[in-house]
């Protein structure tokens, strides 16, 4: 490794044929020539050739990757449960208000009509009284 001329990180790119020297911020892309590392996250694979050794490395990044696929498995479908329950819950929800407003509204007729009762209780009685008075005289 040889160290560049910007800065004292360096970092190395592989070419096909040799390798090239860059500074941390030309790797990063904090510069403006454009290059850009692209961080590869599995290296190994179940390939012809490869050593002993290299499966178990296989193994357990094949593992992690299913542990991390059925945590995705089931936050999906937790996602979709919640929504089903949300909207469950909504439906109930519409409902108890329609069912309160109906017996509100039945409350209100009764009331209304007990209401109109006593006002026709009072005007008979009021006829009655002036029907009294117009005998007495």
């Amino acid at each position: 490794m040889a160290s560049a001329d910007k800065g004292s990180d360096v970092a190395e790119v592989g070419v096909r044929k040799g390798v090239s020297t860059v500074s941390y911020e030309e790797a990063s892309g904090k510069t403006g020539k454009g290059i850009k590392v692209d961080r590869v996250a599995n290296i190994y694979g179940s390939t012809a050739g490869a050593s002993s050794s290299s499966f178990h490395i296989y193994r357990n990044h094949r593992r992690t990757e299913m542990f991390r696929l059925q945590k995705m498995d089931r936050e999906h479908e937790t996602e979709l449960l919640n929504e089903a329950l949300n909207q469950k819950r909504q439906r109930n929800e519409e409902e108890s208000a329609r069912k309160t407003d109906k017996k509100a509204e039945k409350r209100r007729r009764k009331k209304l009509k007990k209401k109109q009762l006593m006002m026709e209780a009072k005007r008979k009685e009021k006829e009655k009284e002036k029907e009294k008075e117009k005998e007495k005289e």
